[in-house]
């Protein structure tokens, strides 16, 4: 027996709040709350909408149906497409929100790691900093260094602390120059106090500003140079 016969108008109630009601709850939070919504918590928000689609198909599905059912989803996936596109290249000029993608991990990265060869006359092997500016110096970098999460070597047990003073690394942190934004407010000439237990001697240069990959937002960057130490090489 079909699995909708079997269902009451209560377990339709029940799963069709399922299936709708977490999307709807988030969109209302949003619009009352006017905090933008994070896309990629999305997708756990429709994992009742399978069982709401069988629970509805009353009759078998039949190749007409299967057309409307093919033509429906092609234009929620091309609404998606849409909406993607619009949320990168038409709302940044108008709600001139954060957003992860136009971050210039590259530019970051380029910058660090020349200036670091250009101060030590080594190649970039260690970046001390948070998991997201060191992440993107240790992927955009062409040595692609080795990242100590937060300066906590907890966070790295895979790194050896003798090995970074002997090879010296980069403190980097950044901040927005909007003031305004969660993740502005910094001070780019005072390293932050996290990263002063394994880096508190490194040397502060000057901060330098990168534009975002869109919009008109721009990151400052504090850092700081840990000179390499070839006392602590391992013998």
């Amino acid at each position: 027996m079909p699995v909708a016969a079997k269902a009451d108008a209560f377990d339709r109630r029940i799963v069709t709040l399922l299936a709708f009601g977490p999307a709807a709850t988030t969109v209302a939070i949003s619009a009352l709350s006017g905090r933008g919504a994070i896309a990629m918590w999305g997708y756990p928000l429709w994992l009742f909408l399978g069982l709401w689609i069988v629970l509805h198909a009353r009759t078998a599905i039949e190749p007409a149906r299967l057309g409307r059912i093919a033509a429906a989803w092609a234009g929620v996936f091309v609404l998606f497409a849409v909406v993607f596109a619009a949320s990168y290249s038409v709302l940044p000029a108008i709600d001139h929100r954060y957003r992860a993608v136009f971050y210039p991990g590259d530019r970051l990265a380029d910058e660090l790691a020349r200036r670091f060869r250009a101060a030590t006359g080594r190649p970039l092997t260690y970046v001390i900093g948070s998991m997201w500016d060191g992440g993107n110096v240790a992927h955009y970098a062409p040595e692609q260094p080795r990242v100590l999460i937060d300066g906590d070597w907890r966070r790295a047990p895979w790194i050896d602390l003798g090995d970074v003073r002997s090879k010296g690394a980069v403190v980097v942190w950044t901040g927005s120059a909007d003031p305004s934004d969660k993740e502005g407010g910094i001070d780019p000439t005072v390293m932050p106090v996290g990263l002063r237990a394994v880096a508190g001697d490194a040397q502060i240069q000057p901060p330098f500003t990168l534009p975002f990959r869109r919009g008109d937002r721009v990151l400052t960057v504090g850092w700081a140079i840990l000179r390499p130490q070839p006392a602590f090489a391992r013998h």
